[in-house]
């Protein structure tokens, strides 16, 4: 779950810096959405352009949510089956579109953001996003009913190398945990108060820059994951 939040959000980041560079402005692509207390949430701040391009071009030129129930529920399931073939001509990838469109269509039914348990509501999206991102990466359908099963089920806790790896990396999970929610921003607006807020600021960056080259050196070559799409 955080590996792809960050490769991806991380290369689009890139690609806006980079883009400034050369005097293109293109707008962000992620706004925080493990802070979302609802799937619809989570899709306005998840791969902002893709799901514009959707809304845009898919949803509303079908008629949005104009013309009905049923066409409204047509529509939905258009734009999300279109969006896991986008991702690829995979069951695995058209499940877990269509399982946002029933979770998507659930929420609309039950008028789910309106409800008031606004911590309730964010458990559920994110153990609902984590769900669906297993069914993401696995392979086949079986292979990712396997890999929840033994989540749901504990039997993750038995297997010797997942240990191993929960604790050689433990410190950047629980980083990456932390990070996903906008402490940057809540610092920033902190540091904007003090005198010398800008440059405890840029020392921070410059702190965070030699972290990440360290890691990018002593790691092996690892492509970005969304360069399959």
């Amino acid at each position: 779950m955080l590996q792809i939040y960050f490769d991806f959000s991380g290369y689009s980041d890139m690609a806006i810096g980079l883009g400034r560079m050369f005097g293109f402005h293109f707008l962000k692509n992620f706004d925080y959405p493990y802070i979302s207390r609802s799937a619809s949430e989570f899709w306005r701040r998840w791969h902002i352009s893709l799901g514009t391009w959707l809304r845009d071009y898919i949803y509303i030129p079908l008629g949005g949510s104009r013309h009905g129930r049923w066409r409204t529920v047509a529509n939905l399931f258009a734009v999300w089956a279109l969006t896991g073939l986008w991702h690829g001509a995979n069951y695995t990838f058209i499940c877990w579109g269509l399982m946002f469109f029933v979770v998507i269509l659930f929420e609309k039914v039950t008028r789910f953001e309106h409800w008031r348990a606004g911590l309730l509501r964010w458990g559920w999206t994110m153990a609902l996003v984590l769900c669906s991102f297993v069914l993401f990466r696995s392979e086949t359908i079986g292979e990712a009913v396997t890999h929840l099963g033994a989540m749901f089920s504990g039997g993750a806790s038995d297997d010797g190398l997942a240990m191993f790896l929960l604790h050689e990396h433990g410190t950047a999970l629980l980083a990456g945990a932390l990070l996903s929610f906008p402490i940057g921003r809540w610092c920033a607006r902190l540091a904007g108060r003090w005198r010398y807020g800008d440059w405890i600021k840029l020392l921070l960056l410059a702190v965070l820059l030699v972290v990440s080259l360290s890691y990018v050196v002593r790691g092996a070559y690892s492509p970005f994951i969304y360069f399959n799409f």
